[in-house]
């Protein structure tokens, strides 16, 4: 196996095929030898969170945030968010959870950076490894901006991102590089 990617974003490649991740990032919450987990970043579906909130808990909640759809595989709303403390450690200060009461009171925090979702995308043992040997993915790291910003960039700034890195991985003299000056 590769070191672990938790923390780390997937970019779709060009070559990807699977029309679940096209043009897709992805958050990689957990990486070890049993396969990965992550949740796509830039797929806000119609629901709100607010709605679903009061329909299933008969609670309306100060927040009134898009639930994104993780990926292809059905699961418990969920919530990558920074509330030290609530749920799993991913990454430093980024935290996961699926708890009912963790949510609730991410629900009524509009204050403190979250992103809710509907579904997951999982991997099992050495797929990951496998789909990144064939070119499917871009590793990069993952800037706050990705995780809170606004959905419909995210993909295009990683890509612009990595062209950046490749580039002052070639030549690093090149300091910051703009493809579109020629």
């Amino acid at each position: 196996m590769h070191s672990s990617l938790q923390g780390h974003i997937l970019i779709a490649s060009p070559l990807l095929s699977d029309g679940n991740f096209f043009r897709s990032v992805v958050f990689i919450a957990k990486h070890d030898t049993d396969g990965a987990f992550g949740l796509i970043l830039n797929r806000p579906s119609n629901l709100r969170l607010e709605d679903v909130i009061e329909q299933a808990r008969g609670h309306r909640p100060k927040r009134s945030d898009s639930i994104y759809l993780g990926g292809p595989v059905e699961g418990p709303l969920l919530a990558l968010h920074m509330m030290s403390n609530v749920g799993e450690d991913c990454q430093g200060d980024i935290w996961l959870t699926s708890d009912d009461d963790h949510l609730m009171l991410l629900c009524d925090r509009p204050k403190v950076p979250a992103r809710f979702f509907s579904g997951y995308s999982g991997w099992g043992a050495g797929q990951l490894e496998g789909e990144l040997a064939a070119g499917g993915w871009m590793v990069g790291p993952c800037p706050p901006e990705f995780l809170w910003g606004d959905p419909d960039d995210i993909w295009e700034s990683a890509v612009k991102d990595q062209g950046e890195r490749v580039v002052r991985t070639l030549v690093p003299s090149a300091g910051s590089f703009d493809p579109q000056i020629n």
